[in-house]
C-alpha cells in the first residue's frame, strides 16, 4: 500500500490556498489528510472546496501539530514566523511567499525547469513568483535551443495577483466613479484606479526606478535558470483584467533563429500549448488550465538572432497553486518526501 502524506495549507480562505487544495485534490496527492490554517477572523467560516468541508484552524502556536509537508500561501512575516516551527514538528515546507527565494541555501524551483534543485538537505522549497514562473517556461525551448543572452519583457498582469483586497478595488470602482482608491498600485507610490486604466507598477518603486516584481523577475530567473550571466530587462504591468497574466518577450539568443525550427521545438514541451499564426493566446482560454500559451512568434526584422513572442497563463494556477503541487509530486518523485 502506499504511503499517504499528512498536509496542511496555511492561508485560509485566500486566492492561492484555496486554488491548492483544488490542485491537490485534481492531481491525486496522497493525502491521509488535509489541515486547513487561517486566521481568527475566519474561526467560524467553513472552507468548502470540491464539495469538501474544511474547518478553518487558527494559526498560533498552541495549535501547530506534526505534519510530513505544509504550503503557506500567506505573507512573508508568516511565512519567517511559522515555517521553522513546523519543520520542528517534522515537516517539509512549500513556500508560495517571496520571503527564502534568494536564500542560496533554499531551492527556488519550476519543476519543469529545474526538478533536480531539489535534491538538497533543505526543508523548505521555494515557490517561485507567477510572472517568472510564466516568463521562463515561455523562453526555456529557446534557451535549450539556442541559448538566450537577453530577455526584454513586459508584462501584463491581472488584479488577482495583488489579492482579494485589490480585486476588492476594483470591483468598487467599477460601481462608484468617485470612488477613491487606497490599495493599488503599490505602497510608496501615488494611488490611482485601476479600472479602466493600466498602472504600469507592481509592488514597490526602488530607488533605481524599478519595481520589486521586475527585481523578482530578474534574480529568480537567474537563480532557477543558473544563470547569473542573463540579462533580463523587465516592465511589469497591472491591467484591470481580473485572472492571467500576460507577457511581451522579446529574447536575443546565441544563434541564428529559423522560426519553423521554434514551431517544431517547441511542440515537444507539453506544458506549453502553440498557438499558429492565424491564432494567438489569449487569458480567456489559459484560465483554469496549467498551460503557458505562446505565439506571436516573430524574428526581429533587424535581427536573425532575436525572437518576440507572446505568452499567457493563468497566475493563480499555473503561476502558484500547480508549481506548488507539481514540486510536491517531484519531492515524492525523487524519494525526498
Amino acid at each position: 500500500m502506499s504511503k499517504k502524506y499528512k498536509v496542511a495549507v496555511v492561508g485560509g480562505h485566500g486566492l492561492v490556498s484555496v486554488s491548492i487544495i483544488k490542485e491537490l485534490y485534481r492531481l491525486n496527492f496522497p493525502l491521509e489528510s488535509l489541515t486547513i490554517y487561517g486566521s481568527s477572523e475566519h474561526a467560524n467560516e467553513d472552507l468548502i472546496v470540491n464539495d469538501k468541508t474544511h474547518k478553518i484552524k487558527i494559526l498560533s502556536e498552541e495549535n501547530l501539530e506534526h505534519f510530513d509537508l505544509v504550503f503557506f500561501s500567506t505573507g512573508e512575516d508568516i511565512s519567517k514566523e511559522y515555517a521553522s516551527k513546523f519543520i520542528r514538528l517534522g515537516a517539509k515546507v512549500i513556500d508560495n511567499s517571496s520571503y527564502f527565494r534568494m536564500d542560496k541555501n533554499i531551492p527556488l524551483v519550476i519543476p519543469e525547469i529545474n526538478e533536480t534543485d531539489l535534491l538538497t538537505n533543505s526543508n523548505i522549497y521555494s515557490n517561485p513568483n507567477c510572472t517568472t514562473i510564466m516568463i521562463l517556461l515561455a523562453i526555456y525551448p529557446l534557451e535549450k535551443m539556442y541559448g538566450v543572452e537577453k530577455i526584454n519583457v513586459s508584462s501584463y498582469q491581472s488584479i488577482s495577483g495583488a489579492g482579494n483586497l485589490a480585486m476588492q478595488e476594483y470591483v468598487n470602482e467599477s460601481i462608484d466613479i468617485n470612488y477613491k482608491p487606497t490599495y493599488l498600485p503599490s505602497k510608496n507610490v501615488i494611488k490611482k484606479p485601476i479600472y479602466n486604466n493600466i498602472l504600469p507598477i507592481v509592488d514597490r518603486v526602488y530607488e533605481d526606478g524599478y519595481t520589486g516584481e521586475e527585481i523578482k523577475v530578474i534574480n529568480e530567473s537567474q537563480k532557477i535558470l543558473h544563470r547569473a550571466d542573463l540579462e533580463i530587462n523587465p516592465t511589469c504591468v497591472r491591467v484591470p483584467t481580473l485572472f492571467g497574466h500576460g507577457a511581451s518577450i522579446y529574447a536575443i539568443c546565441k544563434k541564428k533563429i529559423n522560426l519553423n525550427e521554434v514551431y517544431q521545438f517547441y511542440q515537444e514541451y507539453p506544458f506549453l500549448r502553440i498557438k499558429a499564426l492565424d491564432d494567438y493566446p489569449s487569458l480567456k482560454e489559459v484560465r483554469g488550465t496549467h498551460y503557458v500559451d505562446v505565439g506571436r512568434f516573430r524574428i526581429d526584422k533587424f535581427c536573425e538572432y532575436t525572437l518576440n513572442l507572446f505568452a499567457t497563463s493563468d497566475n493563480l494556477i499555473r503561476g502558484a497553486s500547480y508549481n506548488a503541487v507539481k514540486i510536491a509530486l517531484s519531492l515524492l518523485k525523487l524519494g525526498v518526501l
